[in-house]
């Protein structure tokens, strides 16, 4: 544990971002395997089984992944403000509420998987493995998403070490549980699922184990929580709008996900392979940026107010720093990071389909990167009201430019819908800074 309002800004932010940005990436080192192993060790089917309920998945999980990060941030408020005992409390409530929804929703969505299935328009030729998929992702998420949150809890804290630890252990079940599981017992994409599952459930305990530790070292190990609604209230202020900004974010992709399926199952295999590289270079400013926010969050739970505009300009700085060599090798190496995801020797329309997201509409993201640091800067000031706006622009022009362009151009339309909702953002994010509209929201108290 840290607090991060003191010493050199720069060297604080450095220290605690790199293994933040390790974490995430290997988080995001789930789905990356999957993906690679469905391609290399399946065929391109089993990638399409995969990818066609993805939307679905991530939309579903953004709920709960908002819920914790906007949670977090009144956890970092909590820990620069040194009251550890509404802490404490704060964190066995509203994980235990998490726990039991999460709970109830898989197990429903599950019961109706073919009316999921049928709404995201899958081709029928995947849709028995993809429903297998599905249910057992599904009914595997709570640990997913408790795992997710274990890593916003501990960089609330301070810690970005023990994420990385988790990370590294989590990846090493997951790649041994996949190539076991599609190698040797031939579960194909159902032992994927598992893979992800199991590693999940492993790195929740030692999270859970840490959690305790914390709680001993901050002096409130033995403080006995009690529940009432009216404990949960304070913490609602910060998950509620961050919940509903990445609902807002992520629906645009569930929405436009059945147009893609509709294109055919090359569309749906080449839209995952774009999701992934996608991800790997978001994962690096988005895990940058939490730097920000905690720094902010801390800042203001110490009222040392002065470190606001401080903590942006250098996280900007160490956006870029990070994510241009990421996105560099990208557009460079389009060839080898899009068939690293199909098999060997593979030359069809999922490849050419990635290719050209790679090449022509990747290197748009750096207006996402601006965007997401933004929105760490916002959450970190509790200016919630803008990120719940900011994302809905960027979510409705994603949905307009796709349905406006997708029948005509295919594939390209779904890829200039995504980076002019990227743009459209970044005007918006900038104007509300640079007219001092943020600072009309209550940031001052807990």
């Amino acid at each position: 544990m840290k607090d991060l309002t003191k010493g050199n800004i720069y060297k604080t932010f450095l220290l605690f971002a790199i293994p933040m940005v390790l974490s995430g990436f290997l988080s995001q080192a789930y789905s990356i395997i999957d993906t690679i192993m469905a391609g290399k060790l399946l065929d391109a089917d089993s990638l399409a089984m995969i990818g066609c309920t993805s939307a679905f998945i991530t939309f579903f999980c953004s709920v709960f992944w908002g819920y914790g990060i906007g949670f977090s941030i009144y956890i970092a408020r909590l820990f620069g403000a040194k009251e550890y005992e509404k802490l404490k409390e704060a964190i066995y409530l509203n994980y235990g509420i998490m726990i039991v929804i999460v709970l109830a929703l898989s197990v429903f969505f599950v019961l109706f998987k073919g009316q999921v299935l049928e709404l995201l328009n899958v081709d029928p030729v995947i849709r028995d493995g993809a429903g297998r998929y599905f249910a057992i992702y599904m009914l595997g998420s709570i640990f997913v998403l408790l795992s997710y949150n274990g890593v916003y809890l501990m960089n609330a804290m301070g810690s970005g070490s023990f994420p990385l630890y988790m990370s590294m252990i989590s990846t090493v079940i997951h790649i041994v549980g996949n190539f076991i599981s599609v190698k040797y017992l031939n579960l194909g994409v159902l032992g994927i699922a598992i893979s992800t599952v199991l590693s999940a459930f492993v790195v929740d305990l030692c999270y859970f184990a840490e959690l305790r530790k914390c709680f001993k070292q901050l002096g409130v190990g033995d403080y006995k929580v009690s529940f009432s609604v009216k404990s949960l209230a304070p913490s609602t202020k910060y998950a509620i709008p961050v919940m509903m900004q990445q609902m807002i974010m992520y629906v645009s992709s569930f929405v436009i996900s059945p147009m893609i399926n509709g294109i055919g199952k090359s569309a749906s295999a080449a839209y995952v392979i774009c999701l992934k590289v996608y991800d790997i270079n978001a994962t690096i400013y988005q895990n940058s940026a939490k730097t920000l926010s905690n720094y902010e969050a801390q800042s203001i739970g110490a009222k040392k107010y002065e470190n606001i505009k401080k903590g942006l300009r250098v996280g900007f700085l160490q956006g870029l720093l990070f994510s241009l060599p990421a996105l560099v090798l990208s557009i460079v190496f389009a060839d080898s990071f899009c068939l690293a995801f199909l098999p060997s020797g593979y030359s069809g329309e999922a490849l050419n389909l990635s290719l050209t997201f790679v090449q022509f509409f990747l290197p748009f993201i750096l207006f996402n990167l601006v965007n997401n640091l933004f929105h760490s800067f916002y959450r970190g000031v509790a200016a919630m009201k803008l990120l719940v706006v900011a994302a809905t622009i960027g979510s409705v022009a994603r949905m307009i430019a796709t349905f406006l362009t997708v029948g005509k151009y295919g594939m390209n339309g779904a890829y200039f819908g995504w980076a002019f909702s990227w743009f459209a953002e970044f005007v918006f994010v900038l104007f509300v800074y640079y007219t001092n509209r943020w600072k009309r929201e209550e940031f001052g108290n807990i």
